[in-house]
């Protein structure tokens, strides 16, 4: 207790306060003009923006109208400079839509006609940064493709070796279901990697040549060779912007019949799962031929500006609903821009 003791003492405040005499300085005196004008005095003063007298809360309608606009800048900025051909184009794309965007064509508006597509966007592209940043199983990531001679310029996800190709997707529940039921891929989903295969294995010279200039923060592909033989798909659902529900309560019906389906009680991660194929055996020369044949037709189009007829092999009407050119450019899509 002797340590205690001793701090006790410290503490304690002493009976008698020794009063010292303090010697402070007089302040010089403030002289303060009997004249109120202050017009003359140099204050320096900031002039503010005309403010709003009244505030409003949040409104989704104004929200609606904001996202119209920065839908169609950036949709619109993004036409302006694009000039190749991607792996989306090559695997879902209509050849009109293709030619049109290639050909700068005007557009009446460039707005997306269904704006939730941006916030389905932003939940994708946070969905792969948050795979990504969180493993290290991949060897290369954000791999640039980049291949003037054919017009072409993509990115694919993710690369384990010279063998494994792995995609991230994002997708409805509805997808999701189909896609564990089946334990098959979107078709677009395999087409786009079927892109990056042919790529890789065709044209890998041209991809790395290090005078082609690629975007920020994507890296060209690092070895002499690759041989894609698996791909694998990382399906991820995650949607609220779903169009395949007509309510809250059927998204958690099909979230709980999606846990019974998996068996999923204890695995906290229900909503993702892995795909594998093998594309060996020549199980991916039609498809390859398919994106070769493609990227060759949309080549002749462009060099000789020409539009592709309704008889192109490549046209595709059930894509006209998100089609820029509906609007009174394309005459397959009709005035309501339907494909009827």
């Amino acid at each position: 207790m002797t340590e205690f003791n001793d701090l006790l003492k410290m503490l304690q405040v002493p009976n008698k306060v020794e009063k010292k005499t303090l010697e402070v300085s007089q302040a010089p005196e403030i002289i303060v003009p009997e004249s109120s004008d202050t017009s003359n005095l140099n204050v320096p003063f900031e002039i503010l923006p005309n403010l709003p007298t009244s505030y409003s809360p949040f409104n989704i309608d104004t929200f609606n109208h904001e996202l119209f606009d920065k839908s169609s800048s950036k949709n619109q900025l993004y036409r302006d400079v694009v000039q190749n051909i991607s792996a989306y184009d090559i695997s879902s794309g209509c050849i009109r839509d293709i030619f049109y965007k290639l050909s700068n064509t005007p557009i009446e508006s460039f707005a997306d006609k269904w704006l939730p597509i941006l916030m389905r966007a932003t939940i994708g592209t946070a969905i792969h940064d948050f795979v990504q940043s969180n493993t290290n199983q991949f060897t290369e990531r954000e791999v640039s493709l980049k291949v003037p001679s054919i017009r072409f310029s993509g990115r694919l996800d993710n690369l384990i070796g010279p063998n494994i190709l792995v995609e991230i997707k994002s997708c409805t529940y509805s997808d999701y279901e189909k896609i564990i039921r089946t334990r098959k891929p979107r078709v677009s989903d395999f087409y786009q990697t079927m892109v990056y295969k042919y790529i890789l294995e065709k044209h890998l010279a041209e991809a790395q040549d290090p005078n082609i200039k690629i975007r920020k923060g994507t890296m060209k592909p690092k070895l002499e060779k690759y041989d894609i033989q698996t791909i694998q798909f990382i399906y991820i659902a995650h949607d609220v912007t779903a169009t395949d529900a007509e309510s809250f309560g059927e998204v958690l019906n099909k979230i709980k019949d999606l846990k019974r389906l998996l068996n999923s009680k204890s695995n906290s991660f229900f909503f993702m799962t892995t795909l594998v194929i093998d594309t060996i055996n020549d199980i991916a020369e039609k498809y390859l031929e398919y994106v070769e044949n493609k990227i060759k037709y949309i080549n002749y189009y462009i060099e000789n500006n020409i539009v592709p007829p309704a008889d192109d092999p490549f046209i595709d009407k059930s894509a006209c609903f998100f089609c820029l050119y509906s609007r009174g450019v394309c005459d397959l899509c009709g005035r309501n821009g339907n494909g009827r």
